[in-house]
């Protein structure tokens, strides 16, 4: 089994892998895992409808091409009815009837090859096509698991908004407690109550980032409101331990063997080189096998019925060979010859422009992710940090060591901080299946994932 095709059994399991049933109730949220919102996507996406019917094109086109090995076969009658005078003195007429019936078949025997180079190169434009699928199958996966991580990020963020405004009316409370008791000012409490009402705000605008979210997520899964979806959260350990140990010469050597936009346009360079032999078979002679047979009827043979002239006196029958040989075609086969070279040239240099691209484009997804990787790290510890400082400022707070402006401060500080977390730690997630996108290899890393339980 090739790699491509090893790949591809790889994707299609895990594409088939059980998906919830699409006919719950309004009430009843959609609980998708990743693998199944990327089957969901699959089934219904209209651009991987449109690349199946690309490829059950070509296959019709190589049907096609076998028709041109097959003898063609054609049957052609006539018949007439003629009335003529045969006396103008008289003006008497008579009327004479006649019948006509020929089968011919014709089967070609040479001519260039060009019947077998079209075979082969519609057998090459199939295995485009089914390549060309595949990709097209994987952008869907990939753009699915995007929006897919995209919800789990704004779901945390409402969270962390959630968490905040709570902490922030909880504040406000002591802080109205300490007005009262005469050891605030009025500013604080008003300047608290401002810092509410905008947590509020905060909240709202995070939980519309979520609301749009699952609202595109389910435009990709081919799905319509009121259709409500919850995403679990898949388990990136051994995701992250693949990416990992990834390295960028080896990786760019697997990306030409495995990512089949590559496989699809170099399957394009072998069919445009068959379009150069077959354009050449023009300067070739042609042999075909020639068949005629047939008979026919003449009501003028008097002394002969139908049965006996049809049957037998006008029965007729021809087989040999034809042979054309090209002198001048007005420069047509040599015109289409230099066409197909170009063609050629251009598949040629498009496959040399995807190889470079995927080059960059590995490269710099492997970048990406190592650069998300430190950046989490950073996250992590500043967040650890900015938690310290939010806490040791709210205790002086209290106890008048610090005024609010310090408070807001590391307030923001460390919301800013919690939010940066979050996003960074998705971020290596989603890098990581960009990894896998542009290395052609993503069902073997959505394979990876594994499922954990929802946050509470």
């Amino acid at each position: 089994m090739n790699i491509v095709l090893r790949h591809s059994v790889i994707l299609t399991a895990l594409f088939a892998l059980c998906v919830p049933t699409m006919h719950a109730s309004a009430a009843e949220p959609l609980h998708l895992t990743l693998p199944q919102a990327v089957a969901l996507a699959l089934a219904r996406n209209p651009d991987v409808q449109l690349a199946r019917n690309q490829k059950t094109s070509t296959s019709i086109g190589i049907v096609k091409a076998q028709g041109g090995f097959l003898p063609s076969l054609q049957l052609s009658g006539s018949a007439a009815h003629q009335r003529y005078l045969r006396d103008s003195v008289a003006r008497n007429t008579d009327v004479t009837r006649s019948a006509n019936l020929q089968a011919s078949a014709d089967l070609n025997l040479f001519n260039g090859f060009a019947d077998v180079s079209s075979l082969k190169s519609s057998k090459l434009q199939f295995g485009a096509a089914d390549d060309s699928l595949l990709r097209q199958q994987q952008t869907v996966a990939f753009d699915t698991a995007s929006q897919f991580v995209s919800i789990l990020t704004d779901r945390e963020l409402v969270q962390v908004a959630r968490e905040n405004l709570t902490s922030q009316q909880d504040l406000l409370k002591q802080i109205e407690a300490f007005y009262h008791a005469g050891s605030k000012p009025i500013t604080d409490l008003y300047q608290q109550q401002a810092a509410a009402a905008q947590s509020q705000l905060d909240l709202l605008s995070a939980q519309r980032n979520l609301d749009v979210a699952r609202l595109q997520l389910l435009q990709l899964l081919g799905q319509v409101p009121p259709t409500e979806v919850d995403v679990v959260a898949p388990d990136t350990r051994q995701l992250g331990t693949e990416v990992d140990g990834l390295d960028l010469n080896r990786s760019f050597q697997e990306a030409l063997k495995r990512r089949p936009d590559l496989l699809a346009q170099d399957k394009q360079v072998m069919a445009a080189q068959t379009a150069v032999r077959q354009a050449r078979a023009g300067y070739l002679p042609t042999l075909d096998l020639v068949a005629t047979a047939g008979s026919g009827y003449s009501s003028a043979v008097s002394d002969r019925n139908f049965n006996q002239q049809f049957g037998h006196d006008n029965l007729d029958a021809t087989i040999g060979l034809s042979l054309t040989v090209p002198i001048f075609d007005r420069d047509l086969t040599r015109t289409n010859v230099a066409q197909a070279r170009v063609g050629v040239e251009n598949a040629s240099v498009t496959l040399t422009k995807l190889q470079q691209q995927a080059g960059v484009e590995v490269g710099q997804a492997l970048a990406d992710y190592r650069n998300a990787r430190e950046q989490l790290k950073v996250a992590e510890a500043k967040l650890t940090y900015a938690r310290q400082a939010w806490q040791a400022t709210r205790a002086r707070y209290r106890v008048g060591a610090s005024t609010w402006i310090d408070l807001s401060a590391a307030n923001a500080t460390y919301i800013q901080a919690r939010n940066a977390e979050v996003q960074a730690r998705y971020a290596v997630l989603l890098q990581g299946l960009a990894v896998g996108y542009y290395r052609g290899d993503l069902g073997k890393m959505l394979a990876l994932l594994g499922q954990q339980e929802n946050p509470s």
